[in-house]
């Protein structure tokens, strides 16, 4: 689902006390209501009923309480003489408006669980306090051409969030964010702008220079590194990470011809193993969205074929993962040696030794 149709569903469903009480519920009552669990309180006088909340994703949450937060705002600032520009939603907030894959399950096991009840935003160095409960104040510059509006919130720009999810979320959660602003800005089907890439680096670097001991900044460095605009899916982009902390090059969507005579994509050839790797979520199989109405057995067969055409007219070996395995370095590399894959075990130095040992830190 958009972005747009989550927050079009969500909508009616954040109600402030009037109008709860216009809907028949006293406002003495709204209280014990949140208490038994009738209603989640989402901030200061904003409400969602419970039943939605708890059959909402987590994205869908976290949308229904940047709307209450944006209202609340809104209200607050109406008939004020000192209102400023108004709240700039930045961080996570920010991401999810962007639809960046911050709420991904393939990449939430082995990071800490985000709360989608809080809200992110970013004000003046020099703002005084007056950050809720509900919300998460950062304090640093931003220029104007690093504010967007996006479905109607005025949030930071693509890049700018991108920066500052590498200085405040894990790695591997920065990484698909950048992949994923990649794949919109620097590719076209399967041909890569680098030009646009190199750009995107660029300005990565700049802002990091601007801040040379602050909060993350290796991060910052290492995803201009790392980010790729050939990663497909979050999935792609975490086991790419799981890699390249054991020293394994991989080349990725590596063309195969086809036996119909298109072209098919593996997600990665390993670097003189004579080896390709390919990732699979569970969903593939069973969400029915992706089947397109297949069946789990058709697209099962139909990878099975796959699967043995690339071996048999490349000689290469492959092995297949999910998220299970990509959880963590060691438990892909598990994995791989169980193939006899060779698995260095260390990162790769291909981008330098700061690089490396920044991957050789992360947690394995």
């Amino acid at each position: 689902m958009s972005v747009r149709s989550a927050l079009a569903e969500v909508a009616p469903l954040v109600l402030d006390r009037a109008s709860l009480v216009r809907a028949g519920v006293s406002e003495r009552s709204i209280p014990e209501a949140v208490r038994s669990g009738v209603l989640r309180r989402l901030r200061a006088g904003w409400y969602i009923d419970a039943v939605s909340w708890n059959r909402a994703s987590d994205r869908t949450r976290h949308l229904a309480a940047t709307l209450a937060a944006s209202r609340a705002h809104t209200r607050a600032r109406t008939g004020s003489a000192h209102a400023g520009p108004g709240q700039l939603l930045s961080h996570r907030s920010a991401a999810t408006l962007h639809g960046l894959p911050v709420w991904s399950r393939w990449i939430r096991a082995g990071s800490p669980i985000a709360d989608p009840a809080l809200v992110h935003e970013t004000v003046p160095p020099g703002a005084r306090n007056g950050s809720a409960a509900s919300t998460k104040r950062h304090r640093s510059p931003i220029g104007g051409a690093e504010v967007a509006r996006v479905e109607g919130f005025r949030c930071t720009a693509l890049q700018r969030t991108v920066f500052d999810l590498a200085r405040t979320e894990p790695f591997a959660v920065a990484l698909a964010c950048a992949d994923e602003s990649l794949r919109r800005t620097a590719r076209n089907g399967y041909r890569v702008d680098h030009e646009g890439w190199d750009a995107w680096r660029r300005a990565l670097l700049e802002r990091a220079a601007q801040l040379p001991r602050g909060r993350g900044v290796r991060a910052v460095r290492a995803l201009a590194a790392l980010a790729h605009p050939l990663a497909d899916s979050p999935l792609e982009s975490v086991s790419r990470l799981r890699l390249l902390q054991l020293g394994i090059d991989a080349e990725l969507q590596f063309p195969v011809p086809a036996e119909d005579g298109g072209t098919l994509r593996l997600d990665f050839r390993f670097a003189g193993l004579g080896l390709f790797g390919e990732c699979d979520g569970r969903a593939k199989y069973s969400d029915e969205g992706l089947r397109q109405g297949r069946t789990a057995e058709d697209i099962s067969y139909a990878e099975k074929l796959r699967y043995d055409w690339i071996c048999g007219t490349t000689g290469m070996r492959g092995v297949r993962w999910g998220a299970a395995q990509a959880v963590s370095a060691e438990r892909l590399a598990d994995r791989l040696r169980a193939f006899r894959v060779p698995v260095p075990g260390t990162a790769t130095g291909r981008y330098g030794p700061e690089i490396a040992g920044f991957l050789n830190r992360l947690p394995r």
